[in-house]
């Protein structure tokens, strides 16, 4: 390695460590205190070996609960072996059972992040050695930087979720397939590849959305070959391919998952059974029981599509768009071969992405297409590249260090779009796209937590909190009482009364709003309330605070009608 090569690969380490590590731990997310719960029975089980008790659904999770059970083993391993047995993930007794054994919760989520973290680095080196191979070092630096600094992508590989990690290990397994098919046939590209896939699966089985697209590139290699080779040798050699390719990927999803080596059966019909029941029957097999082809229907597609579509547009910065309008325009150019293919496949994974997701009844949340959003940016920094290397053909007078210094611009512009929402940069929306849905993932709930417990005797009061579990508990040395939505919706809203008067202060955002005739009836009772204090993030739904002594009585009137 060159010491030209060496400075871009530190230069990229320091892009990706510094914004993913910087206040890691002064915000919760709502899913994540959710994972931690189910990382923990993930541990309990491999703890007393069984085995067969390491799968979670349709998911399956498998990173995500290693890097939990990492953490665990960091700070607290005597967890496997308190006999406690498996929480219900549903339930809140996961974090008071932590606490009660003198450990805290975030502690966990933090080290989770950090190996999440870590993992994404990795496949940071691995993206950029591939990209390297196709396209060179100077390339394969800003293509692999400009996607690591998207803010959308930035903030969810920084936060314990599944979507960063699916995308960038579906990046890898399409960037080996194509190392090996068109750089040279070396047996470790097509490992990278496979292993890669199986790691996307481990994460979450709708994965599968890339297979369609290996399928693509085999069946384009099989049709280049044919002109040599004739057509049965050509693709007699190309479903070799694919069986190693596969081989590859079963060996690695055995390996990398101790539900497998116990009975592999079972995970797999838990896993992919659980996600075609949810896909086309709209529930998981726990509640329809079984799979039934009869009752599978597919969603209107049409209005799903659209609502991904400009999730996509929402969620990538001005400069990707130039991007890709750089990148169509470069489709005239005659060279440039290696381009012209990778953008083909990122698109078609990117669509195979929204339809897989546009077609299935259960939800459908934005940052499920990540790996679209992750296609687009690097088709978008191809474009970026084309520009760059149509400029210098034609002005040679424009040497290496005006070249470098357009890319850093190009990239710190990219990565400022990130910063301006930090510490929360998945809420980042372009600023050209006008009323962008405002997000509701638990951002700023923390800083409520702080503003309370800024009271005399904080630890003494007890706080009814909306997005309370993991948000607001993690920060507040007080009670935190669970605002469960569902309470709103019993006749005369008993639970929540109850609740209510338990309450010192009731905590909850604008998001709560819309959500269904009963809580609009609980949200329009409270507006003729002034909130003690009101918390203002840029692109986040507002949070209010009210004192619960200042509550007139004719609120409690208007919701337990």
């Amino acid at each position: 390695m060159n010491f030209r090569k060496i400075l871009l690969v530190l230069l990229l380490l320091a892009l990706t460590i510094a914004p993913r590590l910087s206040a890691l731990d002064s915000f919760v997310t709502i899913d994540e205190p959710f994972w931690l719960s189910v990382g923990a029975n993930y541990y309990y089980a491999l703890g007393q070996r069984e085995l067969e008790n390491t799968v979670y659904e349709y998911h399956p999770a498998v990173t995500t609960m290693s890097f939990i059970t990492a953490a665990f083993l960091v700070d607290f391993p005597d967890y496997r072996g308190l006999g406690q047995g498996y929480f219900d993930v549903d339930k809140e007794k996961f974090d008071p059972f932590i606490i009660e054994n003198g450990h805290d919760p975030m502690v966990l989520l933090v080290l989770s992040r950090l190996f999440q973290v870590a993992t994404i680095i990795l496949f940071v080196l691995i993206i950029f050695y591939l990209l390297s191979v196709l396209f060179g070092d100077e390339k394969a630096f800003f293509i692999t930087a400009f996607i690591s600094s998207a803010p959308y992508f930035l903030g969810h590989s920084r936060v314990l979720s599944h979507e960063a990690l699916v995308a960038f290990f579906v990046l890898a397994s399409l960037l080996g397939m194509l190392a090996y098919l068109e750089f040279e046939r070396k047996w470790f590209f097509l490992l990278i590849s496979g292993a890669s896939a199986a790691l996307a699966q481990l994460t979450k089985s709708s994965a599968m959305a890339m297979f369609p697209v290996i399928a693509l590139m085999l069946a384009i290699a099989v049709f280049e070959k044919t002109k040599e080779r004739g057509l049965k040798s050509a693709l007699l050699e190309h479903l070799k391919i694919f069986g190693v390719w596969l081989g590859w990927l079963a060996l690695a999803y055995f390996i990398l998952w101790p539900g497998m080596w116990a009975a592999p059966g079972k995970m797999l019909y838990e896993v992919y059974g659980n996600a075609f029941s949810y896909a086309l029957q709209g529930s998981r097999l726990q509640v329809t029981q079984e799979l039934e082809p009869s009752r599978f229907g597919l969603a209107t597609m049409s209005g799903s599509i659209l609502n991904f579509v400009a999730q996509v547009l929402t969620k990538e910065t001005p400069f990707s768009w130039l991007g890709l309008i750089l990148a169509v325009l470069s489709l005239r150019r005659k060279d440039a071969a290696f381009e012209k293919k990778l953008m083909l496949y990122l698109f078609v994974n990117a669509v195979m992405s929204i339809l897989l997701f546009s077609a299935a009844q259960g939800r459908n949340s934005p940052h499920y297409i990540m790996s679209a959003h992750v296609s687009m940016d690097v088709i978008a920094a191809l474009g970026w590249v084309s520009l760059s290397g149509l400029i210098l053909n034609q002005d040679a007078r424009i040497n290496s260090r005006l070249k470098m210094g357009g890319v850093v611009f190009i990239l710190i512009l990219q990565l400022g779009s990130a910063l301006i929402y930090y510490p929360y940069y998945y809420t980042y929306h372009n600023p050209l796209v006008v009323n962008a849905p405002l997000s509701d993932y638990g951002e700023g709930f923390e800083q409520a937590a702080a503003y309370l417990a800024q009271k005399p005797n904080a630890a003494a009061l007890k706080v009814l909190s909306f997005r309370g579990r993991g948000p607001f508990s993690y920060f507040f040395p007080g009670e935190t009482i669970i605002f469960n939505p569902l309470f709103i919706e019993e006749p005369g809203m008993p639970s929540m009364i109850e609740r209510l008067e338990q309450a010192d202060y009731l905590v909850i955002n604008d998001a709560l709003r819309p959500r269904t005739p009963r809580s609009e009836l609980f949200v329009q009772a409270m507006d003729g309330v002034t909130p003690e204090h009101s918390i203002f993030i840029n692109g986040v739904s507002t949070i209010r605070i009210y004192r619960m002594a200042d509550l007139p009585v004719s609120f409690y009137e208007t919701i337990s009608k």
